[in-house]
């Protein structure tokens, strides 16, 4: 078979086990095929592959490369496991993937990956959606199709001008470098994200992602948590100022127990302390989630205060919300409520493993808008549904979010909208678009340089 051919029998392979969803996530088939990923910081290889005397397989991806490449990396090495791995058992054998390697087998596998991650077929469709008058694609909407595929700018640029024409003007090598370059892919990318009113753009962002979820440290645990605080604290109005709220986190990490703010009556620590203790669960525990277990998350929050009366209690009366464009339901029927929508969460969570990243935060906008309308405390239910949503977004291993003062507005207009309109899309992107800012804040090789120049080299 020709590389595009080999993709193509692979692709109906998946076809016949379930939809077939964009973008391709070759780090599953990888799993599906029962290899073991890992991640590590090679000088000289984008990957290998590894088959050991007992027929156990591995992929090692270079963690040092961006994202797109990584996810290259991932189909070029499947494309190794069924065509060129000797799997047979008592035997050892492996496969290098050196960087800018011109071996046949290395651009057999490079094509394998181009024709699986972005098949020939779909690209076409696509170009016809997203051409101009006259029959071209614009640097613009290249962008917008490389991130529907989960693939590098310059993969798709190729692809275009080489296989399909429909590039305008000169379109050698040093031209379209020279073209890009005067872009300026990454920066692109970026407002893209920030800006294109478009949900499934941002899914399939978040989807192409998926693998790196799971990849973060305590280190960078503790530094989001720094910045969460931070901005919810600004959200309800807590001010404290960021150096302090760092110093006492700190305390509160080499300290523990015998941390000094345990015993301030200050409000502003107070709540810094519940918050916190708030956040660290729900972001770190695995208890089954539920919604009666909102009273737990409130108790959390209003740890510190020195006379607790409303502590992990429903309120007992009627609230009224200013400037709010719909309003609580009564008290009594609260426990009513978080009970059957409880029901309808755990029927939700049980079959988790049938959504796709995009479907499961359709849901997770569901039930937090749910909770929030239901508003069972007198105070700190801002709070508690924003970590109702974080701890939602856990179970499916997407990072939690933040919002902070730059999306405040976006954030309370978009919940207004589920209000008033009954539309929950601007909430979804919302949503869609922070998940995506905590991964490049925890994630810095997600936007790599302007110009790939090796990956330039293979197509050259």
């Amino acid at each position: 078979m020709t590389p595009e051919e080999l993709a193509k029998s692979e692709l109906e392979k998946l076809r016949k086990n379930s939809k077939l969803t964009f973008p391709i996530d070759p780090f599953k088939i990888l799993r599906n095929a029962g290899i073991y990923i890992v991640l590590k910081d090679f000088e000289n290889l984008d990957g290998i592959i590894i088959n050991d005397e007992d027929n156990c397989t591995i992929v090692g991806i270079n963690s040092n490369n961006g994202l797109q490449r990584q996810r290259f990396t991932a189909a070029h090495e499947y494309c190794h496991f069924i065509k060129d791995l000797n799997k047979e058992k008592g035997t050892t054998d492996y496969i290098e993937c050196l960087k800018r390697s011109s071996k046949k087998i290395e651009k057999y596998a490079n094509d394998f990956a181009g024709y699986l991650l972005m098949p020939t077929e779909e690209l076409k469709i696509l170009c016809e959606q997203y051409k101009n008058e006259d029959g071209f694609i614009n640097f613009e909407n290249i962008t917008i199709i490389a991130e529907y595929f989960g693939v590098s700018f310059y993969s798709c640029l190729n692809r275009i001008a080489y296989d399909l024409n429909m590039i305008e003007g000169d379109i050698s090598s040093e031209s379209l470098r020279q073209r890009m370059r005067e872009y300026g892919v990454s920066s692109k990318r970026q407002e893209l994200i920030s800006n294109k009113i478009d949900s499934v753009l941002l899914s399939n962002v978040i989807s192409s992602m998926s693998f790196i979820m799971a990849d973060i440290n305590k280190y960078t645990w503790k530094k989001f948590l720094q910045n969460y605080i931070y901005n919810d604290n600004k959200l309800e109005g807590v001010i404290i100022d960021r150096k302090k709220l760092n110093y006492i986190l700190a305390d509160l990490n080499f300290n523990g127990a015998d941390s000094q703010f345990f015993e301030s009556d200050n409000e502003e620590i107070v709540m810094t302390l519940g918050n916190f203790e708030l956040q660290q669960y729900v972001i770190t525990t695995k208890d089954d989630i539920s919604f009666k277990k909102c009273k737990q998350l409130h108790s959390l929050l209003f740890k510190y205060v020195p006379y607790p009366d409303d502590n992990g209690k429903y309120r007992d009366g009627t609230v009224v919300l200013k400037r709010g464009t719909i309003q609580p339901i009564p008290y009594y029927e609260i426990n009513e409520r978080i009970n059957e929508l409880d029901e309808e969460l755990q029927i939700f969570m049980k079959n988790i493993d049938r959504y796709e990243i995009g479907e499961y935060i359709e849901q997770v906008v569901y039930f937090t808008y749910k909770f929030i309308v239901i508003h069972p405390f007198r105070d700190g239910n801002g709070r508690i549904s924003r970590a109702i949503m974080n701890w939602l977004l856990s179970k499916k291993k997407i990072p939690p979010i933040y919002i902070d003062q730059k999306c405040r507005r976006e954030y309370y207009e978009a919940l207004s909208k589920m209000d008033l309109e009954e539309d929950p899309i601007p909430f979804i992107m919302l949503i869609e678009k922070r998940i995506i800012h905590t991964m490049i804040e925890l994630h810095k090789y997600l936007f790599v340089d302007e110009i790939d120049e090796k990956e330039i080299t293979e197509y050259e």
